[in-house]
């Protein structure tokens, strides 16, 4: 005997088994409704309904996801009927296009981040590139060692300056800007 005929041969006892359990007025499990349900379709001629699980197997998710898309609405009568509803969804919710069509791109998608998020991390371990809240940082610290320098010739310049001509005050404020930015880079040396 094929396995096929075996098959139906269990089927159909097992339906044979439901139905006697109807007759003695037992409640049915919700696997026993499934198969009576499958059988049921199988004799009538109509294909078979989709079961979450199937879905889930088909793209390469958790049952319990796709529980969560029939709970918004897909459909499970037909593969055809449950992929337009997902595509429709995902355009409705913003991904559209850019949406992955399975569980191996969404992976590959996944594994690409990843490897460009390491290779980020190793170009900043050799130095290729600064975080952003290092330059911040030092940044700071350059316009405090500015600040503090241009405060303290302000503080000076009164008397620096003072009953000096013209001529004499220019040369006073250029040796001063010299003296300032060797100061400057001095300090900016020792960050």
């Amino acid at each position: 005997m094929s396995k096929e005929k075996l098959s139906t041969k269990l089927k159909e006892a097992e339906f044979r088994n439901i139905l006697q359990k109807l007759k003695d007025g037992k409640t049915l499990s919700a696997r026993e409704a499934k198969i009576a349900e499958e059988f049921a379709a199988e004799k009538d001629g109509k294909p078979k309904k989709l079961t979450q699980q199937d879905v889930a197997d088909a793209w390469g998710m958790t049952q319990p996801n796709v529980a969560k898309m029939v709970k918004q609405g897909m459909p499970l009568d037909s593969m055809e009927a449950a992929v337009a509803w997902r595509k429709d969804f995902l355009a409705r919710k913003g991904r559209g296009d850019n949406a992955p069509e399975g569980y191996q791109e969404a992976r590959t998608r996944k594994a690409l981040l990843e490897c460009e998020r390491l290779e980020m991390q190793l170009a900043i371990l050799r130095g290729d590139y600064t975080l952003t809240s290092e330059v911040r940082e030092d940044g700071l610290r350059v316009g405090n060692v500015i600040t503090a320098k241009l405060q303290a010739h302000v503080n000076d310049s009164a008397g620096m300056l003072a009953g000096l001509d013209e001529t004499e005050v220019q040369k006073r404020v250029f040796a001063w800007t010299q003296r300032f930015i060797a100061e400057v880079k001095e300090e900016l040396e020792k960050l």
